[in-house]
This record gives structure tokens, sequence and C-alpha cells, in this order.
């Protein structure tokens, strides 16, 4: 995959995860944080777990103790697979 790819699909993503948590992406933008997929064996995506890195942004519901923050968010309908774009 090229570069430019690799960026509009984290674009992409940061779009969504900043919309289901009812946050701007600039907001997201100040807050560190990692997918985990809640998925099946048989790989159907059920939701996405936000690991936050230090903190979850004001005013997001998020589970854990401090540091070991995560918020859920719903997988987003009819996402397409990586796999879809490569030719």
């Amino acid at each position: 995959m090229s570069r430019a790819y690799e960026e509009a699909m984290e674009r992409r993503r940061d779009a969504y995860v900043a919309q289901a948590l009812g946050i701007s992406i600039d907001t997201l933008d100040d807050y560190p944080f990692d997918l985990d997929e809640n998925a099946s064996d048989d790989g159907v995506v059920y939701g996405w777990r936000v690991l936050w890195n230090e903190e979850a942004p004001p005013g997001v519901d998020a589970n854990g103790t401090s540091g070991l923050l995560w918020s859920d968010i719903p997988a987003a309908p009819d996402e397409p697979e990586e796999d879809d774009y490569d030719a």
C-alpha cells in the first residue's frame, strides 16, 4: 500500500472514531489511542475498543482506571475491508 493510501485510511478511521465518540477530530488528535477489534473467531467485527494511551477526552465515556482507560464504539456499518482496495 502507498503511504498516501495509508494516511487516507487513518484519516477515515479517525473521523469515524471521533463521530462515534461525539467529539471533533481536532479533539481526538490531542488524545493518542490505539484500536482493538472486538470480533468473532470467523472475523465478524462487533465493535472496536478505543484504548487511550494516557487519558480520554473530557466528556467521553471511558472505562477502567487512570492509565488503563478504554471506550467501546460500534463497528461501522458496511465498512469495506482493507483487502478490497488491493488490486
